[in-house]
């Protein structure tokens, strides 16, 4: 095992500087290596003095990433920080707002129109059901962007 908080640090600092970490990452992390349990967290003290951990700031950094780059739904988005070791109590304090979830979930489908397109229509809507749900969609937006779907494929009423 091995016995230093100087060397804990060190580690915990190499690992930070690849990609912001949540505290129970580092626990983790530094468990893992072989540090003792009260050196882990002698080091996680010292690191979240110096402002070094901070999960709520981290949350709010991934969400963003979550939503505007993986264009995952809310529930992907939660699921996503809680994989990181973001605490339910920070993920609950974190505004997800439903509102974007539609337009997102569209510019999400809009990216993979080109390799769904050549389907029959209701292949493209399992496909599309498929990619929503594994992205965390809610049921009701994933509703929606298929009725849209359908409206743009339906042949228009009326006489020319």
């Amino acid at each position: 095992m091995k016995d230093s908080v100087s060397n804990a640090k060190t580690h915990a600092l190499r690992l930070i500087r690849y990609r912001g970490r949540s505290e129970k990452e580092l626990t983790d992390r530094l468990a893992l290596k072989g540090f003792s349990d009260s050196i882990v967290s002698e080091t996680i003290k010292l690191l979240k003095k110096a402002g070094l951990i901070n999960d709520p700031y981290l949350a709010c950094s991934l969400t963003e990433i979550a939503k505007d780059v993986k264009l995952l739904g809310n529930r992907g988005v939660e699921y996503f920080l809680k994989k990181r070791g973001i605490s339910k109590d920070i993920i609950s304090g974190i505004s997800i707002d439903g509102s974007e979830e539609l337009e997102r979930a569209k510019k999400l489908i809009a990216g993979k129109d080109k390799s769904i397109s050549n389907y029959p229509l209701e292949k493209q809507i399992l496909k599309i059901k498929g990619i929503l749900l594994r992205r965390g969609y809610a049921f009701d937006t994933i509703n929606r962007v298929i009725n849209d779907l359908r409206k743009e494929h339906s042949p228009e009423k009326g006489c020319k």
